[in-house]
């Protein structure tokens, strides 16, 4: 798994202390080392070639089952498009074929996968979701957000059996980039009890802390005394307060400057009231609660709704099982020391700058002052390895602790001039982004 096509970074050094992966999916990391990938392809025609081969018959897919592809990343194409529904219908006939953006807020679908997931012109856009159209109304096949998700989710699950050996595969690839603990958000129900499998047999390589979607929360509660365990624990719930900069589906305080009209600001999925009934739900259950938070707009409401809850039970936060803002990649200047402030930790995946450059500088070239940070974020109070925590996001980009030291540091790819670093002033040293991969919470 690439970071943009990009050369591994080179010169930093392993800390001798064992490091934390704090944002990943066990589940669909599992999934994504089996699937089609799209990463590194630098055009529309080199993505459509990857999927025609892919759909020829050559790979051993099970028959019947829908073509899926991971890591479309079209800021990175030469045409900076995406396909169009009849270039992946040429490659892909009659078998639903689905492409994931590589930040997995985005989904192309092909005319048979819209035929299957039961989409028309007269379909309206679901909560939270966006179907793209064409002037006359007709579906494009690009999907945003909730509508991502639910076509995503017709395609045929694999069988429960192979869940094992997808998870134990996931677990193996992040040990061997020397983790020692994860943290899995969105985690499902039946994750940990596969987990406490895996740990009674001797085959789990490193502690995992669960974060539950709200509508998996009770179940997982309730459940969680049959297979929590020293090295497996539920840590709290998580939610989606917003989208991504590159569907610019991301809440933005100001307006892009290049997106749809529709998406001016970007798309709240929560309101601030919404919000302060998660973490309060959270908090009487004695867990944390991690919030996708990636414009200044979610981040801001994520603050606002930690602020409305009362002190006594926001107190009652443990420092193992936080309040967690998950990506944080712009953060207006005000909100910056709100996070000491109200005990909120900043958990990031500074790997995310290296592959969002060209969209940050499309998207907010005015704002790039706000982006990512860090070392302002430090000087508030934040302690590294603590309330300002290091991840990946795995598999949206690879989990190589080097990316988000090299982003840290630098500020850009290792192949980028350092004119072009965005946000140079907010850059850390080497020490103290390895200190961001330290803590233990599991």
């Amino acid at each position: 798994m690439d970071v943009v096509n990009s050369p591994d970074p080179t010169g930093w050094k392993r800390p001798p202390h064992a490091i934390t992966e704090a944002h990943g999916h066990l589940p669909w990391l599992g999934k994504a080392l089996s699937m089609l990938s799209l990463e590194g392809c630098r055009s529309v025609s080199e993505s459509l070639d990857r999927v025609a081969r892919r759909a020829s018959g050559v790979h051993d897919d099970p028959p019947g089952s829908w073509l899926q592809a991971h890591s479309a990343r079209y800021e990175g194409w030469a045409e900076r498009r995406w396909m169009t529904r009849e270039e992946l219908d040429r490659v892909t006939g009659d078998r639903p074929t689905l492409i994931m953006s590589f930040d997995h807020h985005a989904v192309f679908a092909n005319t048979a996968a819209l035929a299957a997931a039961g989409i028309t012109r007269g379909t309206p856009d679901p909560d939270g979701g966006v179907i793209e159209r064409t002037r006359d109304g007709d579906p494009t096949g690009l999907l945003l957000e909730a509508a991502a998700f639910a076509t995503w989710a017709k395609a045929p699950e694999p069988p429960a059996s192979a869940r094992e050996a997808q998870i134990s595969a996931a677990l193996g690839h992040l040990a061997a980039l020397g983790f020692a603990e994860m943290h899995d958000l969105a985690s499902p129900p039946w994750l940990g009890p596969l987990l406490a499998r895996l740990e009674r047999d001797g085959r789990l390589p490193l502690r995992v802390g669960l974060y539950a979607l709200m509508d998996d929360l009770d179940a997982m509660t309730v459940s969680r005394g049959g297979w929590e365990s020293p090295r497996v624990r539920l840590l709290g719930g998580k939610i989606f307060t917003d989208g991504t900069l590159n569907s610019r589906t991301a809440w933005v305080l100001k307006p892009y400057s290049q997106s749809p009209p529709d998406l001016r600001h970007g798309k709240a999925l929560m309101t601030p009231r919404q919000i302060t009934d998660a973490a309060e739900r959270c908090l009487r259950l004695n867990l944390g609660l991690a919030m996708h938070a990636i414009g200044d707009g979610a981040v801001q409401a994520c603050l606002d709704a930690v602020a409305s809850i009362p002190p006594s039970l926001r107190r009652s936060a443990s420092s193992s099982c936080p309040l967690r803002i998950e990506h944080a990649e712009l953060i207006a200047p005000d909100d910056i020391p709100r996070f000491a402030e109200l005990g909120v930790v900043a958990s990031v995946q500074p790997c995310h700058l290296l592959a969002d450059i060209e969209a940050l500088q499309r998207a907010v070239p005015g704002q790039l002052e706000r982006v990512m940070p860090w070392k302002s974020l430090i000087r508030s109070g934040l302690v590294p390895g603590r309330t300002l925590l290091f991840g990946s996001d795995v598999p949206i980009v690879r989990a190589n602790p080097e990316d988000s030291v090299q982003a840290a540091v630098a500020r850009r790819r290792p192949e980028m001039a350092e004119r072009d670093a965005i946000n140079p002033g907010e850059a850390i040293d080497e020490a103290t982004a390895w200190a961001c991969f330290g803590t233990r919470m599991v």
